[in-house]
């Protein structure tokens, strides 16, 4: 019998009990009802999300996935098969990173943006790339922290991204640069819908792709 892959969810920053943030219980307790694995736990520095703490932690989340399949007779031949990332706000800049240096099944990303929007906070969370002078003599800039989306491409196949049309803090533009980064359609794996704000609530849609990847 084919093992389904466990879902990860990956929430936004200021979750202290992600159960009860949110969408994230409301998916857990969908999937758990559908005999779907799903880890939804606590994240830690909830406020600030800094990569440096949230990137080992989804990797200690995905090495409990792997040991699991590891002592399972019935085991997918490949254990970058075995997990799915939902992040949702600060959780899809997460697994956005996430997928540069770690091969997994699937990306699902919920209003994500590309920059830091000028947020000193999110900037020091250290996911986003800044443009910094070359010299203090020349108005020439580069980038630095750059997104590496082939290697998050080659890393990941199969990737889904949400987004609202009146999301409050993200404009449209924003999520626009991660669709044309990884390379995702419209209407076929970039889906925007009316009136989900922020996506504060759940959405059957989330769990309709991820039905659809089990």
């Amino acid at each position: 019998m084919k093992m389904s892959p466990t879902v990860i969810i990956c929430p936004g920053n200021g979750c202290t009990n992600i159960r009860r943030s949110n969408w994230y219980g409301e998916l857990y307790n969908q999937l758990q009802e559908r005999d779907i694995p799903c880890i939804c736990e606590n994240f830690p520095d909830p406020h600030r999300a800094r990569r440096d703490i949230w990137i080992p932690f989804i990797e200690s989340l995905a090495g409990k996935i792997k040991a699991s399949s590891s002592n399972n007779s019935e085991k997918e031949e490949s254990n970058s098969n075995d997990t799915i990332l939902i992040g949702h706000s600060s959780g899809a800049q997460a697994t956005l990173r996430y997928a540069e240096t770690h091969p997994f099944k699937a990306a699902i990303l919920v209003s994500a943006t590309y920059s830091d929007l000028g947020d000193s906070n999110e900037r020091m969370s250290g996911y986003y790339p800044q443009q910094q002078s070359v010299s203090t003599k020349s108005s020439c800039s580069e980038v630095t922290n750059p997104y590496d989306f082939q290697s998050m491409k080659s890393n990941c196949k199969i990737w889904h991204q949400f987004h609202s049309d009146n999301d409050p803090f993200i404009p449209l533009h924003e999520a626009e640069q991660i669709r044309d980064g990884l390379g995702l359609k419209d209407g076929e794996n970039y889906h925007v819908l009316p009136g989900r704000s922020h996506f504060f609530e759940y959405d059957p849609a989330l769990l309709d792709v991820i039905l659809a990847l089990c």
